[in-house]
């Protein structure tokens, strides 16, 4: 089998094409070797095209050009490249790949690779990053090509984690007790909770969202100890009572005197006596250190109580800032 050395393209890199080739150098080592570090070529002529099993042996692969397997512009049903190297690979169905099929076909037919009318949108969406680097390095196709594959190869693997990985592990933790969930009322409202054990910092992320379960609350806690909680943004979740609740416990637990009003320990940031926990508005969420906690001490509040403080906290069963 030919060792693939390079790619030969029609013309300058396009969105199409780009993720075409992302694909193809995540998932189509086995049946291209070599292709995961083939170079490119983007100002092919027709009369350099040859057959295309020819053109395999002497290690060059055609997407969208010679009217090959990879060439969407001859197929009598509308596709496109993306769409045939996903095929080709039996990658079609992969979860991880569904957000860049679209991207391709909707960039493609439409020329909509952003819908966004938002200038900041347009600007910085994949296409009109594309479009500024094709610009700029308009005889250096491979600077573009490779810069913007760097970018959706970490997003094809944060896609995997979320398809994969962390459905396993939330299953794990769940049946081996390192996960619990229950529900919360506040204010009338249902809130889906989640109290996590887990150092994978994707996972709040991953359970806010649909695929994950949707949950309002998800409360993170790291091998180190440290609890970081944090909410859908969606649900507009009220924190203040739950931080006045943590930080009352977190001087309990240190031995620290208490003789502060609620409303004073609802401050946004941190309040002088519990520096470990930080109040965000930004993003919504109570941090005990973040995900990378570096000079932040733990918490010394009981693991085993914070599903029991959440509870509490977020019911507003002992302080309301409504009051």
């Amino acid at each position: 089998m030919a060792n693939y050395i390079t790619i030969y393209l029609p013309t300058r890199p396009q969105v199409d094409t780009i993720i075409a080739i992302s694909i193809l150098k995540r998932y189509g080592e086995d049946k291209f070797p070599g292709i995961s570090e083939a170079k490119y070529r983007t100002d092919v002529q027709a009369d350099e095209i040859e057959d295309e099993d020819s053109m395999s042996e002497e290690g060059i692969l055609l997407i969208d050009v010679g009217g090959g397997r990879f060439d969407h512009h001859n197929k009598e049903t509308k596709t496109t490249a993306t769409n045939l190297i996903a095929q080709y690979l039996e990658e079609s169905s992969n979860p991880a790949l569904q957000k860049l099929i679209q991207l391709a076909e909707r960039d493609d037919f439409y020329g909509k690779g952003t819908i966004s009318a938002d200038p900041l949108d347009r600007a910085f969406g994949f296409s009109g990053l594309v479009g500024v680097l094709n610009k700029k390095y308009v005889n250096d196709p491979e600077i573009v090509i490779e810069t913007m594959v760097t970018i959706l190869g970490a997003f094809i693997q944060e896609e995997e984690k979320r398809a994969f990985e962390m459905p396993k592990e939330l299953e794990e933790k769940l049946a081996n007790g390192k996960a619990e969930t229950f529900q919360v009322k506040q204010r009338g409202k249902k809130l889906k909770c989640i109290f996590i054990e887990t150092d994978n910092t994707s996972m709040a992320g991953f359970l806010r969202s649909k695929l994950g379960g949707g949950f309002d609350v998800v409360a993170l806690k790291l091998v180190s100890g440290h609890i970081n909680i944090l909410t859908r943004p969606m649900q507009r979740v009220d924190l203040r009572s739950l931080a006045v609740l943590i930080r009352v416990q977190e001087m309990e637990s240190q031995h620290k005197e208490i003789d502060v009003e609620p409303r004073i320990l609802s401050v946004v940031g941190t309040y002088k006596d519990v520096p470990e926990w930080y109040y965000d508005t930004a993003t919504n969420s109570l941090l005990n250190g973040g995900p990378n906690p570096q000079n932040i001490k733990a918490t010394s509040i009981d693991p085993f109580e914070f599903k029991k403080l959440l509870e509490i906290g977020l019911s507003e069963q002992l302080w309301s800032p409504l009051q």
